[in-house]
Formats: C-alpha cells, structure tokens, sequence
C-alpha cells in the first residue's frame, strides 16, 4: 500500500496595514510646493522621476523642481546631504531604476 502525504494549502491573503510612523505629513495640495526628485544612480532612474515630475507639473501649480542624484545606489545617502537636500523642497519623490 502507498504511502500516504498530507497536502498544506495556505491562504495567501492578508489583512492590509500600512506603517505610518516615522512618515512626514502629507501636504493637502502641492500648488506651489517645491518636488524634491531624489535618484539613486541606477538606470532610469533620473527618467522615470522626470515622467512622474512631469504628471505632476501637469495636474498641479508645482513650483518648481529639485533635482539630485546621491550617486551610489548600493550605500544610504549620507545625512548632511539628505539634511541639505531637504531644505531645499517642500515634498519628496525618490526612485531606484532598473
């Protein structure tokens, strides 16, 4: 007689959470806030935040654009330079390419 196995099945749906601590505040609008676009160096980076920058130029009175790159996509951006980078803008849009 074969042996017998028990099959698991496991449900893979969850209740959605969204963490908000550590968050800043979202503006109500972004008429005439200043968009920080921050890329990491990867390719298509710069692009794909200058699309979404320019969605948002579109829809809304931004203004005016911020724009970095930190350099090297494998280490953090160090905190003088994100202290700086933030002085600098009203909301932020970061992205990573590929």
């Amino acid at each position: 007689m074969a042996e017998q196995k028990t099959l698991r099945v496991l449900d893979p749906t969850a209740t959605h959470s969204i963490a908000t601590a550590g968050m800043a505040e979202r503006p109500d609008s972004l008429a005439g806030k200043r968009v920080g676009l921050l890329s990491n160096d990867k390719l298509n980076s710069e692009e794909l935040l200058d699309a979404i920058y320019d969605v948002l130029a579109e829809r809304f009175d931004v203004a005016a654009s911020h724009r970095l790159n930190k350099g090297d996509a494998s280490r953090p951006a160090e905190p003088e330079f994100l202290s700086d980078f933030s002085s600098e803008v009203d909301v932020a849009l970061l992205a990573n390419g590929d």
